[in-house]
């Protein structure tokens, strides 16, 4: 983290055990099907899952586990039965990011074609500035098929999808085999990110290539937790593969030097 004078915690997650077994309802909510519900077939990016809530479980953590459909799934997505069920969260209209150091510590599934991804949307999503214009903060996404590679991106008007902002950091380790720390430092024309700690990318308002470009990044974020299987980003699953589970130890967001922002609408 960037050095600092002050930094207070304003919000945490913890996963404890619930009654259910499903994330906090007071903070959370699931996604649900294949995006179809939403006009986004595949999710806007020929994903393979259909998202349910028992591929969700908070016991000590969250884990959310993708599994193959044996034989033909009863359930019915864009391409027919559902070849993979898993899971998503987030925390649009409970929990709203604006600023401040956010970090996640997360051990990633294993095996190619499995993505999992810790981002953020802009609230301004509800509120008629829809999806690229709303903004996106991709705190982390990963490649089953490049275990070691970490990949980061903005995303904004005129500057989305395979186009969007982005960033890469190989690490010497397997991001299955541990828990480690993702973070941003999310300051008003800045945006910063951490791998255990240590600063590998730095994006400015118009700065290099946000020169003439929009920075939709200062106002409020809700944060967003999933594992899609196969789709654009990641290609063909590997057809062996039967499982895997995205692991979340915990969530803290801190104000920094005065800096974050933490809005909880019905509190």
């Amino acid at each position: 983290m960037a050095s600092s004078n002050e930094k207070k915690l304003l919000w945490a997650e913890d996963f404890g055990a619930t009654k259910d077994g499903q994330p906090d309802p007071k903070s959370w909510s699931p996604d649900l099907g294949d995006g179809s519900q939403h006009g986004l077939i595949g999710w806007g990016n020929h994903e393979r899952e259909f998202y349910t809530t028992q591929a969700l479980k908070v016991d000590s953590g969250l884990t959310i586990t993708a599994k193959r459909e044996q034989g033909v799934s009863p359930i019915e997505t864009y391409y027919g039965p559902a070849e993979w069920t898993s899971g998503k969260i987030h925390t649009n209209g409970k929990v709203f990011f604006k600023y401040g150091y956010l970090e996640i510590s997360a051990k990633m599934p294993a095996g190619i074609g499995t993505w999992p991804a810790l981002w953020l949307l802009g609230k301004s999503i509800s509120e008629g500035k829809p999806w690229p214009i709303c903004g996106e903060i991709d705190l982390f996404e990963g490649n089953g098929a490049k275990p070691k590679t970490i990949q980061s991106t903005l995303h904004g008007d005129g500057y989305a999808g395979e186009f969007g902002i982005t960033g890469f950091l190989q690490v010497p380790l397997n991001l299955s085999e541990n828990y480690n720390l993702f973070a941003i430092d999310w300051r008003e024309n800045s945006i910063e990110w951490f791998f255990n700690g240590n600063s590998y990318l730095r994006f400015e308002a118009g700065e290099g290539e946000f020169a003439g470009k929009a920075w939709p990044f200062n106002d409020y974020f809700y944060l967003i937790i999933n594992q899609a299987i196969g789709g654009w980003f990641v290609g063909e699953v590997d057809t062996q593969l039967q499982s895997s589970t995205l692991e979340i130890a915990f969530i803290r967001h801190y104000q920094v030097d005065g800096i974050g922002e933490v809005l909880l609408p019905n509190a």
